[in-house]
């Protein structure tokens, strides 16, 4: 019996081992940020521990009856602590965290080998309810190594990237549009460059060294860089590896306010792109259709681009979007011609996102013309306003957009199609304390366009939920769900008829997922 009962312990042991070292990768390995996370998913976390403290407890007793219920209760535990939900990002074993598993093993071993074979099971219990912060504490205790690594693969970046000095290296930021605008920019260039882009996510300065250790060859002509930042000095950091001598920014908006505190913050913060290409005698360009950047007083050489506006550098106009794609027209102004655009991505936001790309990639040599023809093969970034058709019922799928200003841009788009219109969200995550604030207002926009509305079970949803209930909307028409895809089952059983077009945005990042 006492030999099953170790086996459970061990078997719950790892299990939340890894577990809490997928969250904490997903946090970004941020103390704080895990710290936060831990706070809020506390319920899950205290229910864990008790369970583990009765089975510990009735141990004491030392009878058949307590170790049955003992070796209950720890089966309990262990189907309890695995994870219901299929991950969306899968956890990523890199040599980091092998270090940190190595280490949280040798903790393991200290414990354990303290006083040989006494209170065994105390110290498994221990062990057990301490996993939640046991990756922190290893994350603490390998700092040395891991700064002395990260100092040598940021030296080896800088090496690289020192022996081709004819490389044009575009930094690409903004609170959102940032990926759009890297993928729609590396189209309009490779017809004339040799291009490399940072791939998927590796936005971070580890993620930008990778790739420049891993995929930068000498016959690159242009590296784009997406720069992402959750805290002050972000962009800064990366800039000084790569130098950029071109930068777009995107967008401003309240995102990662939970880091960044203030909306002063993030401005500061993706400006700092900005004065690292004032350094390097380069160029700027800015979406001047966002109201944080268009009242900025930078004073470098600054190309502006936008949507309907006359006095910019590049202006998107006579636009007209629906479910079939955009068109657009844009006047060339070496030649003074008008030069019609048209592409299969939807929604106004695509249109400036593309007419950036072309801003920057004519300024690298790329007539507008040329450029008319290379917008044709755009196509849309995964998750980003993607256009899925299924029969009867499409579906946008924006599920990895998360911030204000985007959901309400991704609503007018939805707006615009025939028929009837549903919404899919858990609501906005890691806005700090204007959480309940901009979920609320987002449940009123959704009022304005939607005909039903489906709710994925969260806090967020709640503060949704508040904002639609102080609005006239059909209580009726308003549903919680546990998933998505339990969203679209009830939708595909409404036996709605004609057209049935579904907004799914944003889709909680696994560690709001539990």
């Amino acid at each position: 019996m006492k030999i099953l009962i170790t086996i459970e312990y061990l078997i719950n042991l790892f299990i939340l081992l890894i577990f809490y070292m997928h969250m904490f990768q997903l946090n970004s390995y941020f103390f704080a940020k895990h710290i936060h996370w831990i706070k809020e998913h506390a319920k899950k976390i205290i229910i864990q521990i008790l369970i583990i403290i009765i089975a510990t407890i009735l141990l004491i007793f030392n009878n058949i009856g307590c170790n049955i219920f003992t070796v209950i209760l720890l089966g309990i535990s262990i189907f309890y602590s695995i994870p219901k939900n299929k991950t969306k990002v899968k956890f990523e074993i890199t040599n980091r965290v092998i270090r940190m598993f190595i280490t949280q093993i040798i903790l393991i071993v200290i414990v354990m080998l303290f006083y040989y074979r006494n209170y065994i099971f105390i110290k498994l219990s221990i062990l057990n309810i301490l996993t939640p912060i046991i990756c922190i504490i290893t994350n603490f205790i390998n700092f040395p190594i891991e700064y002395i690594r990260r100092k040598h693969y940021v030296r080896k970046a800088k090496e690289i990237l020192s022996h081709m000095p004819n490389l044009i290296v575009i930094g690409v930021t903004g609170s959102y549009g940032k990926t759009s605008v890297k993928n729609f920019l590396a189209k309009s260039l490779e017809k004339k460059y040799e291009v490399l882009v940072t791939p998927k996510n590796y936005n971070t300065t580890m993620g930008v060294v990778k790739t420049i250790r891993e995929n930068l060859k000498p016959t690159h002509q242009i590296f784009i860089c997406e720069m992402g930042a959750t805290k002050p000095n972000d962009i800064k950091e990366i800039c000084d590896i790569v130098k950029p001598k071109f930068g777009i920014i995107t967008s401003i908006g309240p995102q990662h306010l939970e880091n960044f505190k203030s909306i002063d913050n993030i401005i500061k913060t993706k400006l700092e792109l900005a004065d690292s290409v004032t350094k390097n005698n380069g160029t700027i360009f800015l979406n001047f259709n966002n109201e944080y950047l268009s009242k900025q007083n930078i004073k470098q050489n600054i190309i502006t681009y936008g949507i309907e506006n006359d006095s910019l550098n590049y202006n998107a106009y006579n636009i007209k979007t629906s479910s079939n794609g955009s068109t657009f027209s844009m006047i060339d102004k070496t030649s003074n011609e008008k030069i019609d655009f048209k592409t299969d991505l939807i929604g106004l936001h695509n249109v400036v996102n593309i007419a950036g790309a072309i801003a920057v990639s004519n300024n690298l040599g790329i007539s507008i013309k040329e450029l008319a023809f290379q917008v044709k093969k755009i196509k849309n970034v995964e998750h980003r306003l993607q256009l899925i058709p299924h029969g009867n019922l499409n579906i946008i799928d924006d599920s990895y957009n998360s911030n204000p200003v985007s959901s309400k841009s991704a609503l007018d788009t939805l707006a615009q199609f025939k028929g009837t219109k549903i919404i899919i969200t858990p609501g906005l995550v890691e806005l700090g304390k204007d959480e309940e604030k901009y979920n609320f207002e987002l449940g009123e926009y959704i009022c304005n366009v939607c005909d039903y509305v489906f709710l994925v079970n969260s806090i967020q949803a709640t503060y949704i939920l508040k904002g639609i209930q102080s609005s006239k909307f059909n209580r009726n028409r308003v549903f919680t769900v546990n998933s998505v895809e339990e969203g679209i089952e009830r939708i595909l059983n409404l036996n709605i008829k004609g057209k049935i077009t579904t907004l799914l945005e944003n889709d909680l990042p696994d560690n709001y997922n539990l």
